[in-house]
């Protein structure tokens, strides 16, 4: 099974990217082996969502941006590495999700270090131009919207085939 999922805030311009793309996932029709969910709550109870689900994922697809210093709408995909900060900064993640951030960055990190993460996560993301409150993408993250859900329909087969 595949679990695909747009991370973060609403209102935040170009920041709302994984979250207003999870909910035009949400009404789109995809494979049996696909389960699309909102994952956009705190990461501790993300942790706890996973840990109960009857269903254990295979394949993890994340939708996000993230301020990375790229050109503001480059998208890139890549497998996410698993690869945790020391103890200090596992634990100042924990602490952060405990107050309800949500981070693509910080679910990762809470999810891998509690065990409920398969090896395969992916992300698709978007580097992010505005930053201020509203409703509206800069043109150059509006302009990337579409492709953004090919490439996770993309992924989601490449699960299918194996």
């Amino acid at each position: 099974m595949v679990l695909v999922s747009g991370i973060g805030y609403s209102n935040q311009s170009d920041f709302s990217f994984g979250r207003v793309l999870y909910g035009e996932m949400a009404e789109m029709s995809w494979p049996e082996h696909v389960h699309v969910e909102d994952l956009n709550f705190g990461p501790i109870m993300i942790y706890q969502w996973l840990e109960e689900s009857p269903v254990k994922f295979d394949k993890v697809v994340l939708v996000s941006a993230a301020k990375r210093g790229r050109e503001p709408g480059t998208l890139e995909v890549y497998p996410w590495d698993g690869v945790l900060p020391d103890a200090a900064g596992i634990q100042a993640c924990v602490e952060e999700a405990i107050t309800g951030v949500i981070s693509l960055d910080n679910l990762l990190v809470v999810c891998k270090h509690f065990g409920v993460l398969p090896e395969d996560v992916t992300i698709i993301e978007i580097e992010p131009q505005k930053e201020d409150f509203g409703l509206e993408f800069s043109p150059a993250v509006a302009a990337r919207v579409e492709e953004a859900i090919e490439l996770v329909r993309t992924e989601v087969m490449k699960a299918k085939r194996r």
